[in-house]
């Protein structure tokens, strides 16, 4: 099932340069059931690459007693790894068989979920975002943007949209008609991570404004950019990056590891 969304909310001006691969955004996928923690609970149990694209290994580690649940459950899952660009999934894989802390793996696929789910990611940047965290939304401002925005809207899509929002994070119940907009702490070692994993798996210069252009410090929970601007130096400051400088007059920083040698950075402090 697809969603038309209406042309003057073009849903490419917000997921732009995320370098996540090309999705038909005109025809976006219906968003699927959240799976949040089952999806976090699956990469504990990755020993190869291929696992995540093997439906039937997937079925095999939900715990659900009906076999049609899991079937419909594992296939959501699935298709959620298969929209991420491979080079981006076997990233992420070398990630997960790090073992690395659950906050920060959780941190992770915050970004990449919202990669995989457009409208979800289109409603949190327009409506939750802008706002600071600990303030109050409506379900119904929620719903009005939905009905607004998306031509074929249904209570359904925002039901589904809600609890998206909801197991992603982002917003948490208060009483039954209102919302809280959650605020995320200790995500410099995250945008350090997910700035390698999507921009630069190999060591190259890049601009600030590329970064600040892409949506995924918005997804991963910054909400002014001159705190990216601060990780980026403490980065710097840690070895994690070779410099952040001023080049005529842009900012820009360099990557020091590929991807693999950063893994290996990480690997170590599990380790000592």
């Amino acid at each position: 099932m697809y969603i038309e969304v209406n042309k003057h909310n073009n849903i490419l001006d917000h997921i732009n340069n995320i370098a996540l691969g090309n999705l038909d955004f005109m025809r976006t996928p219906f968003p699927q059931e959240p799976i949040w923690a089952e999806t976090l609970k699956l990469f504990y149990f990755i020993k190869h690459s291929d696992e995540l694209l093997d439906e039937n290994f997937i079925q095999s580690k939900l715990n659900f007693n009906s076999s049609e649940t899991r079937k419909r459950y594992s296939r959501a899952i699935l298709t959620r790894f298969q929209r991420l660009d491979k080079k981006v999934l076997d990233g992420f894989i070398c990630l997960i068989q790090l073992k690395i802390n659950a906050e920060l793996l959780e941190q992770i696929w915050r970004i990449l979920f919202c990669a995989t789910e457009p409208l979800i990611a289109k409603v949190y940047l327009e409506v939750i975002w802008p706002r600071e965290p600990g303030s109050s939304i409506q379900r119904d401002h929620i719903k009005s943007y939905i009905q607004t925005t998306f031509t074929q809207q249904s209570d359904k899509l925002n039901q589904r949209i809600l609890n998206c929002l909801q197991h992603a994070g982002y917003v948490i119940p208060h009483g039954k008609k209102d919302l809280i907009v959650v605020g995320f702490g200790n995500l410099e070692d995250a945008l350090i991570l997910s700035t390698h994993l999507l921009l630069a798996q190999n060591p190259r210069t890049i601009k600030l404004t590329e970064i600040e252009a892409s949506n995924f410090w918005r997804f991963l929970g910054y909400r002014k950019f001159d705190h990216v601007r601060i990780g980026f130096r403490r980065a710097e400051a840690q070895g994690l990056i070779m410099r952040y400088s001023m080049v005529d007059h842009l900012e820009q920083i360099t990557t020091r590891y590929t991807w693999n040698e950063l893994l290996d950075k990480v690997a170590a402090q599990y380790e000592s």
